[in-house]
């Protein structure tokens, strides 16, 4: 069956090159000539190991680095502090604290405290899907664990990989393949690559564009540490680190993400030797900031977020703020460098715009945040994405950027009880600092800013009680 096929055979109707799917689909799709999108995700990789971000790094990423010459290179890129919220980020365009996924996902047993994407909020590879892509995750989910909650359940054809957040690198156990348990005894890089190279070989010459997800597990840990001195990273890797004077703990940390990148770089190569570069859209950026040593971990993790303050877990600007490129071969322009602000979000609306559906408005009962970033980057950055302000929050960690303005605050988790984190909000004391001149976050300016600081809280607040 061919995708017209397809679209007929749903409810759809095509009217001067236009295809409509039906009300039940409720998916309007502009154009047939839709890209195969491929969409790389890395792990706790800080903002500083990109050296285009930060050339100080002793982190080799010459793959991300080709895609960002090649296509546009992100430097505000905004996400949540910690990975599964992200991931529903990326995925509904909406916040985390808005589409369920205020935290990591638990078991349903936890009944209305439960961690989960909520059922009426729609992912965007449940979108493609039904506008005709063919659909495969290759890694981690972590964006639930029963039935209902799994990959097969939220648009996805194929799924190899794991449901939790964390996975030993070397072990096979605990993966599934679609719905059921499965065992490799590869390094997890390595299988995650093959299977998402034979996804891209088998379903290049079909008649439906693919949808191809690789959200590595790299380089979240374990890696290397005094309280567990066992390498995560390959022999192979780890030598070549060995042979640049590179010692543990970043020796492993290292040995992972440079795995990584090399992997990135089969695939890439395949969508070169297969003749599709024109027609596939390349995403590949991290999911949080990297994770450091600090008072949460209470480890020495060695992940660099450059000249950002703290990391993974935090809303600083190293824990929320991520390297990202994009590619799009004949499509974007090369070489463009963008310092808008943008967010995970805007990857759920720049894929549906790129496969000619139309953005909704609201997914669920709350709006989608996300905008399409391809006007932005077909004009080669000149057409800004647009002001606004970004919201976070993480157990308590809470915070905002509007206008080059940062404001964070800590109070007490309030586990999506957002009556009560307004409450506390109202009653609580922020930092406010100047990015344009503090980007490290070490200047308070409370004080000095008090129309700033009041406006800001006030944006806080009234954000909290708008959600639904």
């Amino acid at each position: 069956m061919n995708r017209r096929q397809f679209l007929g055979k749903c409810g759809g109707a095509a009217v001067g090159g236009l295809v409509i799917a039906n009300e039940k689909l409720n998916v309007h799709v502009k154009s047939l000539k839709q890209p195969n999108i491929l969409m790389i995700v890395s792990d706790d990789h800080g903002w500083g190991d990109l050296p285009s971000n930060w050339p100080g790094t002793d982190a080799q990423m010459p793959v991300m680095e080709a895609v960002g010459r090649n296509g546009v290179r992100f430097t505000d890129f905004y996400v949540c502090p910690l990975c599964g919220p992200t991931r529903a980020m990326i995925l509904t365009g909406q916040y985390s604290m808005e589409n369920g996924m205020w935290r990591g996902p638990s078991s349903e047993t936890e009944g209305n405290n439960a961690r989960r994407v909520r059922s009426d909020v729609r992912m965007f590879p449940e979108i493609l899907q039904e506008a005709g892509y063919t659909t495969g995750i290759f890694g981690k989910w972590h964006q639930g664990y029963e039935e209902g909650n799994i990959p097969n359940d939220r648009g996805f054809d194929v799924f190899y990989g794991f449901l939790g957040g964390a996975h030993p690198y070397l072990s096979g156990s605990k993966l599934m393949h679609n719905r059921q348990p499965y065992s490799e005894g590869k390094h997890l890089t390595d299988y995650f690559t093959e299977k998402a190279l034979d996804f891209i070989r088998a379903k290049s010459n079909g008649d439906k564009p693919f949808f191809c997800y690789v959200p590595y597990n790299a380089v979240h840990g374990p890696t290397w540490r005094e309280e567990s001195p066992n390498n995560s990273g390959k022999a192979e890797w780890i030598e070549k680190l060995e042979n640049r004077g590179i010692d543990n703990p970043r020796r492993d940390y290292l040995a992972i993400l440079e795995h990584m990148d090399d992997s990135v770089g089969q695939l890439l190569d395949l969508v070169t030797e297969l003749g599709i570069e024109d027609d596939t859209l390349i995403l590949y950026f991290s999911d949080n900031g990297g994770c450091l040593m600090t008072e949460e971990t209470k480890a020495n993790y060695p992940g660099n977020n450059g000249l950002y303050r703290a990391g993974k877990g935090n809303v600083y600007e190293g824990g929320v703020r991520v390297p990202c490129v994009m590619q799009w071969k004949g499509r974007f322009p090369k070489g463009v460098v963008s310092d808008d602000v943008v967010i995970g979000a805007d990857v759920f609306s720049t894929v549906l715009d790129a496969a000619g559906i139309d953005v909704p408005k609201m997914n669920g009962k709350n709006p989608v945040r996300g905008v399409s970033l391809l006007p932005h980057i077909e004009s080669s950055a000149r057409q800004g994405v647009g002001e606004r302000t970004i919201f976070f929050e993480l157990t308590g960690k809470v915070g905002c950027r509007s206008r080059g303005m940062k404001m964070v605050t800590q109070i007490e988790s309030s586990r999506a009880q957002w009556d009560e984190t307004i409450a506390q909000l109202k009653e609580a004391d922020f930092e406010l600092y100047d990015l344009s001149n503090d980007p490290g976050e070490r200047t308070d300016l409370r004080l000095q800013r008090p129309e700033t600081y009041s406006a800001l809280k006030q944006q806080i607040i009234e954000y909290f009680e708008n959600i639904k």
